[in-house]
């Protein structure tokens, strides 16, 4: 058995870095780490925010989408992520039923590599696949994960996770602790919606 899982929002918490880096982008942001969030958790872009909550033009928000994708995966931002508590249990569990694997849309290989280890979450994983935006990650996933069948698991907290999985014919199972509502990820229509990512014990050993 296989299980695929996002990273950002899925095997560790993101929502720190990307909220202070729209907060620096745009320091003339009043909002809230809880507003942001909202705003992201029912699919507003950060493009829209920008525009429509604090009257940014065109310009404005172009350069903030380069200037973004070039911070984005920096050290000095990606040292604000974090483990969810409780993940290394979880990953010891899963490892003992099924191959674990990260498939992540991130830019660059070597950042993530470097990131798993320090956060001592890369020992769980038989690989670790990033599209480098030149792939997809459905195509990747069909490529490098061997015997891949009906009965595995894409695990993810977007929409765009479960639609890969449900292209791979894969079980899907959509979490809360990233980018999306429960109502917004509802309708992508994945097998489970869970709060995090640690209650997949129960739901793997339940469906799998």
């Amino acid at each position: 058995m296989n299980i695929v899982f996002d990273l950002d929002g899925t095997l560790i918490d993101s929502r720190l870095r990307l909220y202070r880096l729209f907060q620096h982008l745009a320091p003339d942001s009043p909002l809230s780490y809880d507003q942001y969030w909202a705003f992201k958790q029912n699919k507003i872009s950060n493009e829209t925010i920008l525009s429509s909550e604090l009257g940014h033009d065109q310009d404005q928000i172009g350069r903030f989408v380069a200037q973004w994708m070039t911070l984005i995966e920096s050290p000095t931002y990606l040292t604000l992520d974090g483990n969810f508590a409780g993940i290394h249990a979880t990953l010891t569990g899963l490892q003992q039923q099924a191959d674990l694997h990260v498939c992540t849309a991130r830019q660059l290989r070597q950042p993530v590599l470097e990131q798993l280890g320090d956060l001592n979450l890369l020992q769980f994983f038989k690989q670790v696949l990033v599209t480098e935006q030149k792939y997809s990650k459905e195509s990747l996933i069909a490529a490098r994960v061997a015997s891949l069948n009906s009965q595995d698991w894409l695990v993810g907290d977007t929409g765009r996770d479960i639609q890969v999985g449900k292209l791979l014919n894969m079980k899907t199972c959509a979490v809360l602790s990233g980018f999306l509502s429960r109502e917004s990820l509802q309708s992508y229509d994945p097998d489970l919606i869970l709060d995090s990512v640690v209650n997949f014990f129960l739901a793997s050993d339940t469906h799998a």
